[in-house]
């Protein structure tokens, strides 16, 4: 009989390497102590007992070895063994106590609390044996010790990747300790946060714990019975990787995806995954190139999966997602849970599915944002991604599939920007290493929620091939190309340098506002041209710093899986010689300046800022006025929101920088010192790694460093690159607008840029631009009315009509914020201590020292930098701008906040730890 044939047949478990459901129970009820009360649940277990006491893993293990399914063997400890050993060991009442204080800010506090009173309290001689009881009926050799929530899995609630699994386990001992470890999950802090989110009881409902043989997988994956990305319930979805799944769960591991027509069996698409490493328990070895490069399934393997998941499905009446294993040829069923995403898709008849995101497209387009400056970014991205697939030799068929979206990456949406969020992870497919590069981006755009990749395999693939030969070939080549771009790094940079500041120098230095709009409209086109064909280095870069950030991490979580938290981000700092934090030695070199001149400091202090830089001009301070033109000149395009067309630079309104000026002569020059942070990783380092892993872990931070301090050089020039074309197109307004094409030269910023190439190339009509720029103030006023929709949300169908809708934004903006807890938390990026008096602001200039609070920041930022005591930011991520900065100064930073601005007052008295994350707020009195 074959084992991955869904019959009713009992016989099939003692083929699968199991006793038969009775001889089981019977060992365990013999060996049991006349006093227990519990019964170590098995296939032969009461159905009622099962649903009591199980969890819904168990339940499932249950249900699909009485449908006679190849189950590897298992016992399962009861939610009743859980409960007596917090009543033994009196723990109720300590954990009661500490769910008490509860809040979404405090949930990794008190998860940590309570696992160490798990992990340490005493356990029962009864207990022990009980389990060891089940530990023996499953015989010699290695374990999967498996949590089993009782919500787990279910219709309603997934709680997917929050309660512990552990592979591998061998020996009694190691056992005892293993099913420790699962109770005390059942209070993780992702647990806690959904259960707070979904209004379920925060003391959850019991956690049960399976003890299941370890199949030694060659192959491993999960299949869905119904495809979750699209709601068709005519495909199934299979992901495979060669070993164990833990690879595929965690993200290691770049799967195969196989979709298959249900009612033919056809493949309609195979993705074929790089699957660079293998897990088998304790062991990672790398995949053979030849094994990389094909299906990880035979086209037998996958008719078997197909036939195994249809079978189960039609029995269980419900669509699945099923985790199976193939060794030594036989198929075995390790889980099988309906199918809950928290993002799926609805089915297709509701509506093409669509995920937005502003994660830290907010850093550089925050608030309502012009036309001009939205359609000219989305041009640039487009441009500067169709280099990126001509630097990676990705061949011209496959770059006109991707022109398909590459002009969609970003969306305007009632006047914000936002990320088209499955058109990014398209992209970060292109380069190497693609689901590691795709978790990569998530952590480097501060993306909140993780995609489900596996599940959404076919969405964000981004080109197709004929055959999955010519697939291997391309991404040979690719990522061949990716290698030496990346190995050339810094001399690619150089060149690009090279390039980059006599095109910048040639088009600066010209007076746009004495020429005519139509040669003002030339030169923009020939610097267009110019620039944005080099432009794909800084992709390149992204991806490049995304990649080798992620070994990093990697080699920290498995060589030092205890290492506090801070030292995944401070170890990329200690980069004295990048460019972005030469605004900030200069402002404060001029501070220092204005302190030596009493007189000077005294007309600077005591004058609006508007109107200081006359002022100082006319005091008779020579070598001040100069080191202040030297600062504009370099850092003028360096300005708040300089990415915004519409917004100020430097030059235009330099009172900015007199605000900054202020607040770094209230609050002491800047001091650069990571002594103490660079002494507390080196001893880090020594205490757990070996010389041979400090030298490979010293080479991964050096890269990590280059491609940092590469991509800071090449956003400085992207900066003054959007400075020079700032000022063309204010000129173009102005010769606009005295040609009477348009009312004022301002209404320009309200035009896309489209329609500014059809006034020149005779493509839009001049009666329509006044009354369309009208309508289109109008919508400005009306986007800023509104309130802002929140940082990500799915749609379906046209976005225009999903909008429109009132009931669709009213359920967006209907979710509860906590506005309880003693403590904030958030991802440390820089560590370090403060305390002090929190500064709440909007805008750089308001600030004037203590510690910074803002929602978001952006580069025109950073020379205010040097006068805060610590930096608080809602939004961001370890990787952006501002952290890499605050990192380099040696300001304690924490980002990604929820509810920051909400809950910190001005004025407040805050205690900031940037090596947990966690921000202390005053007792309310």
């Amino acid at each position: 009989m074959k084992l991955d044939t869904i019959t009713p047949a009992r016989g099939q478990l003692e083929a699968a390497g199991s006793c038969a459901p009775h001889e089981v129970n019977a060992a365990c009820d013999s060996a049991a102590p006349a006093a227990s009360s519990r019964v170590i649940l098995t296939a032969a277990s009461p159905a009622d007992t099962i649903e009591r006491l199980a969890g819904n893993k168990g339940r499932s293990l249950h249900r699909l070895a009485n449908l006679g399914a190849a189950v590897p063997q298992w016992a399962i400890l009861g939610t009743d063994c859980f409960a007596e050993f917090r009543r033994d060991a009196d723990l109720d009442g300590t954990i009661a106590a500490l769910l008490g204080d509860f809040t979404p800010a405090n949930a990794a506090a008190i998860a940590s609390a309570i696992r160490e009173v798990v992990l340490t309290c005493d356990m029962s001689a009864a207990l022990r044996a009980d389990i060891a009881r089940a530990f023996d009926s499953i015989g010699d050799g290695p374990l999967a010790v498996r949590s089993s929530g009782v919500e787990e899995d279910s219709a309603s609630f997934s709680f997917a990747g929050q309660f512990d699994t552990f592979l591998d386990v061998r020996g009694l001992d190691s056992t005892l300790e293993h099913v420790r470890r699962c109770w005390a999950s059942a209070y993780s802090e992702r647990s806690l946060r959904y259960r707070h989110q979904h209004g379920l009881d925060i003391a959850g409902a019991g956690m049960a714990v399976i003890l299941q043989r370890l199949a030694q997988a060659d192959t491993s994956g999960v299949v869905f019975t119904i495809n979750p990305a699209n709601g068709n319930r005519d495909e199934l979805v299979l992901s495979a990787v060669y070993g164990l799944g833990e690879g595929l769960v965690s993200g290691a591991v770049d799967a195969d995806t196989i979709t298959v027509d249900r009612h033919t069996g056809q493949h309609k698409q195979v993705v074929i995954g790089e699957k660079h490493e293998r897990h088998d328990g304790r062991d990672i070895r790398e995949v053979p190139a030849a094994l990389r490069e094909a299906v990880a399934l035979s086209n037998d393997e996958i008719e078997r999966i197909v036939t195994t998941a249809r079978t189960l499905e039609t029995t269980l009446g419900e669509p699945l997602d099923i985790e199976w294993c193939i060794a030594q040829n036989q198929l075995w069923i390790l889980q099988a849970r309906p199918v809950t995403t928290p993002v799926a898709p609805v089915p297709s008849r509701a509506g093409e599915f669509q995920l937005w995101d502003n994660s830290n497209i907010v850093e550089n387009y925050p608030g309502v944002t012009t036309q001009l400056t939205f359609t000219f970014a989305q041009h640039v991205y487009a441009q500067v991604f169709r280099e990126f697939g001509r630097l990676l030799a990705i061949p011209h068929t496959q770059r006109r599939q991707m022109d398909g979206f590459l002009g969609s990456t970003l969306a305007f949406l009632n006047g914000r920007v936002y990320y088209n969020l499955l058109h990014w992870y398209k992209l970060s497919g292109l380069a190497p290493f693609q689901d590691l590069g795709r978790k990569m981006m998530e952590v480097q755009m501060g993306v909140d929620e993780p995609l489900d990749l596996a599940s959404f395999a076919a969405q964000i693939t981004p080109y197709q091939t004929r055959s999955r030969a010519g697939l291997a070939c391309i991404r040979a080549v690719s990522g061949t190309k990716f290698a030496w771009h990346f190995a050339r790094l810094e001399r690619n940079v150089e060149r690009f340098r090279a390039f980059f500041y006599p095109v910048y120098d040639e088009f600066d230095a010209l007076d746009y506002r004495s020429l005519p709009a139509d040669a003002v409209y030339a030169h923009y086109r020939r610097f267009e041209q110019a620039l944005l064909a080099r432009w794909g280095m800084m992709i390149v870069l992204e991806s490049a710093i995304g990649l080798s950030y992620g070994v990093l991490r990697r080699l920290i979580k498995r060589w030092m899986p205890d290492a506090p938290e801070w030292l995944e981000v401070a170890v990329i700092g200690g980069m004295d010689d990048i460019e972005s934090i030469e605004p900030v030695r200069r402002l404060a070199a001029i501070a220092q300046a204005v302190r030596a001149e009493p007189r000077v400091e005294a007309l600077i202090r005591s004058t609006p800022s508007a109107v200081a830089y006359a002022a100082l001009r006319g005091c008779g301070a020579p070598q001040i006025v100069a080191d202040i033109e030297r600062y504009l000149a370099d850092f003028a395009y360096r300005s708040n929101n300089e990415l915004k067309l519409e917004e100020p630079d430097l030059r235009e309104d330099p009172g900015v920088l007199f605000d900054m000026l202020k607040a770094s002569l209230a609050h002491g020059a800047v001091s650069i010192d990571r002594t103490a942070t660079e002494a507390r990783i080196d001893a880090l380092l020594h205490e757990r790694l070996n010389p041979l892993q400090r030298w490979i872990f010293a080479r991964a931070r050096s890269r990590v460093r280059a491609a940092i301090r590469a991509r800071e050089t090449v956003r400085f020039c992207r900066s003054r690159a959007f400075g020079v074309a700032r000022r063309m197109f204010r000129a173009i307004g102005e010769g606009l607008a005295g040609d009477g094409v348009l009312a004022t030269a301002r209404d320009i910023f309200h035009l896309r840029l489209e329609e500014i190439r059809g006034c020149f190339e005779g493509t839009v009509s001049h009666r329509e631009l006044r009354p369309l720029v009208e309508q289109r103030k109008r919508d400005d006023a009306a986007y800023r009315a509104m309130d802002d929709l929140p940082p990500r949300f799915v749609t379906h169908g046209p976005v225009a009509a999903w909008l429109g809708k009132p009931a669709n934004l009213a359920a967006l903006r209907a979710a509860p914020s906590d506005a309880s807890g003693a403590t904030l938390r958030g991802t440390p990026c820089s560590p370090g201590f403060a305390v002090g008096q929190a500064k709440v602001v909007r805008e750089a200039n308001e600030f004037d020292g203590g510690i910074l609070v803002t929602y978001r920041t952006d580069p025109g930022w950073v020379p205010v930098f040097a006068s805060a005591t610590g930096l608080l930011i809602e939004r961001g991520s370890p990787l952006t701008h501002a952290a890499i900065v605050a990192r380099e100064i040696g300001i304690p930073t924490i980002v990604q906040i929820p509810g920051l601005t909400t809950r910190v007052q001005s004025g407040m008295q805050l205690k900031v730890d940037g090596h947990s994350g966690v921000i202390e707020l005053p007792e309310p009195t």
